[in-house]
């Protein structure tokens, strides 16, 4: 699929709305006003979020299936060289009265109304962060349950006596995506020439009403031009993610530095997720681009 403009639209992400069925080659683009649905949402509910910093590394996360709720929070500092786990809870977090996501747990809370929000530690940690492009599109396999990708966030992080500014990402999305699942992620907020990539290479639901979910996006932060490739033309391999766009080659490769890896394992659910923070080289065509990024891998049983 060639490159698109997107504009933005008014329509706010709300839960119970019907969307229209536009799947990951059909992506909306929402207004930079709009604000994440309350927590809860669905069988399965995940909110992460990826803050890109000069020398650090901000990684939190909530998950939940029918059997757990878990949130973290862990960071890589570029001057050690080394993944820090900062939280780590079982306790589930609760959300506060409001239309739009407010959460607080013993030490982590979350705030994600209209055009951004904000996360914090305790007192140890603040991070404000706001909306600059949000889309939106159906997941394989759901009928109403909408993904949410803001993938230029701007950020504020007050953190061991200093403030800093960088970029991130963050998705929200809600649904039956198992039991059993599998996918690979590759992301960044930091690469050179205003330049965020998302791309996945996913299962859901194996041998049970089985969805293939595959997407390749570049977004160009200063003009707002979304490149990506239809889904039948992207994959990802160990360290490597994969697509041709008109005809152009696009081989984004990670390196990992620092790694996190956990067992989400309660009941039913029986989940292991490895996050990784690497460097990243992305080349497409004679063009090439040098950043960092997270690599998410995740199998098992929700």
């Amino acid at each position: 699929m060639a490159a698109l403009r997107l504009g933005l639209r008014g329509l706010r992400p709300r839960l119970g709305l019907r969307f229209m069925s536009l799947g990951p080659d059909m992506p909306k683009a929402e207004a930079a006003g709009s604000g994440l649905p309350r927590w809860p949402a669905g069988w399965h509910d995940m909110l992460q979020y990826h803050f890109f910093f000069e020398d650090m590394f901000v990684q939190a996360r909530v998950f939940l299936t029918p059997s757990l709720e878990e949130h973290s929070l862990w960071i890589f500092d570029h001057a050690t060289q080394k993944v820090v786990e900062l939280e780590n809870s079982k306790e589930r977090l609760q959300q506060s009265e409001g239309e739009h996501l407010s959460v607080q747990g013993p030490r982590l809370q979350i705030s994600d109304g209209p055009g951004g929000g904000k996360l914090a530690l305790g007192k140890d940690m603040a991070i404000e962060f706001k909306n600059r492009h949000v889309y939106s599109w159906l997941p394989a396999g759901m009928r109403d349950e909408l993904v949410i990708h803001r993938p230029d966030l701007e950020l504020s992080m007050t953190y061991d006596g200093r403030t800093r500014v960088g970029r991130g990402y963050s998705k929200r999305y809600f649904g039956h995506y198992g039991p059993h699942w599998g996918y690979r992620f590759i992301q960044s907020s930091w690469l050179g020439s205003d330049k965020f990539l998302w791309t996945a290479d996913a299962t859901f639901r194996l041998g049970d009403g089985e969805a293939k979910y595959n997407y390749f996006k570049l977004l160009d932060g200063a003009s707002g031009e979304l490149t990506q490739a239809d889904s039948r033309d992207t994959y990802q391999q160990d360290c490597e993610g994969f697509a041709t766009i008109n005809g152009t080659k696009y081989v984004a490769r990670v390196t990992p530095l620092g790694e996190w890896l956990h067992d989400y394992k309660g009941g039913d659910t029986n989940s292991r997720m490895q996050l990784r923070y690497c460097k990243l080289h992305l080349s497409c065509g004679g063009e090439t681009f040098e950043g960092y990024a997270l690599n998410e891998r995740c199998f098992g049983v929700l």
